[in-house]
This record gives C-alpha cells, structure tokens and sequence, in this order.
C-alpha cells in the first residue's frame, strides 16, 4: 500500500510537527509512501531535517519514501545553501531531482 501526502504553503519550524506526525502516521501504516510537493511554499532547514529523518527511517524498514514531483527551485536552493548539494549521492540526486540535479 501507498500512503500520499500532499504538502502545501510554509513547511517551516513554525509547523514541522504537523510534517513529522504525517510521516510518522504514513510510514507506521504504508509500504511505500510519496510527498508530493507541487504546492510546497517557505521551506526551511527543518524540512530537510525531517525529509532526512524519513528516508532514513523508511530505508533501515526496507521501505520506500519518494517524491512526486523533483524538489521545487526553492528547495534546490535551500539544499544547496545548507551544503546538501556539495557532493550528493546517487540516492540523493535520485531522491530529490529524480536523477538530475537541476541547472
């Protein structure tokens, strides 16, 4: 089964929690589950905290988390600012930009 969470305005420390209790509740109950973030507003280093954590989480249960669309022009900027993009994996690129990373 795949659980779909759909991300919409400021994903920010404001309001992470609401975030993480998503993520937690769909990777508890799903095999797989997606983040689509076409309407995804403000991001902050706390969203890729928590994306990260996910991954991670959903990875040592053998499980898959993606994304549904590549990661928006603002997040590619906020990963490249925090450093995220200085040497990314495969996995990394694969995860956030669906293979590429973007010009």
């Amino acid at each position: 089964m795949t659980m779909a969470i759909e991300l919409s305005g400021p994903v920010t420390i404001r309001n992470i929690a609401t975030l993480h209790q998503q993520l937690t509740q769909a990777c508890d109950g799903a095999i797989d589950v997606t983040v689509d973030l076409a309407a995804i507003g403000e991001v902050d280093l706390s969203f890729v905290q928590t994306i990260h954590a996910a991954r991670r989480a959903v990875a040592d249960a053998g499980r898959v988390l993606r994304l549904v669309v590549p990661a928006p022009a603002h997040v590619a900027d906020l990963l490249d600012r925090a450093g995220f993009l200085a040497a990314p994996t495969r996995d990394d690129l694969d995860f956030w930009f669906h293979g590429e990373l973007p010009q």
